[in-house]
């Protein structure tokens, strides 16, 4: 018998914080994103479009195993600065909260990223999902 519990709708707790996962927005990385992304390019800062990626995986490390089927709703972010290639991101993960509409269980998760070291806030975001079950 497993003890492996699956992360799903009833284990999101509002409030709850669900901890953290760090990010190093390294030159390699840049450059796997830009050779996908070529117009995604800003010098010296991390481009833009990676905000979600970092976000999605903070997010689907620390709420995990989940069931197949879970459905990505929607995301904001409020940036007060772009990252900087060669900086240590650290995203912390919080159930904003949940509800279900009509027979779908949603959740709000909020995120900050901050730069490892200083401390300094760069974004903050809310990811909406559709849980699967």
């Amino acid at each position: 018998m497993s003890d492996l519990v699956i992360f799903n709708y009833d284990h999101y707790e509002p409030g709850k914080n669900y901890g953290t996962r760090d990010f190093s927005v390294d030159e390699a990385t840049i450059a796997k994103w830009r050779s996908v992304y070529p117009n995604d390019d800003d010098p010296g800062v991390m481009p833009g479009g990676m905000l979600a990626m970092i976000v999605i995986d903070a997010v689907l490390t620390l709420n995990s195993p989940r069931p197949p089927g879970g459905v990505h709703g929607g995301q904001t972010f409020d940036i007060l600065r772009m990252p900087r290639i060669g900086e240590t991101l650290r995203t912390e993960v919080w159930c904003l909260d949940k509800q279900v509409k009509k027979d779908r269980k949603w959740v709000r998760v909020r995120t900050e990223t901050r730069a490892v070291g200083s401390g300094e806030l760069l974004f903050s975001g809310i990811m909406t999902t559709l849980v699967a079950q």
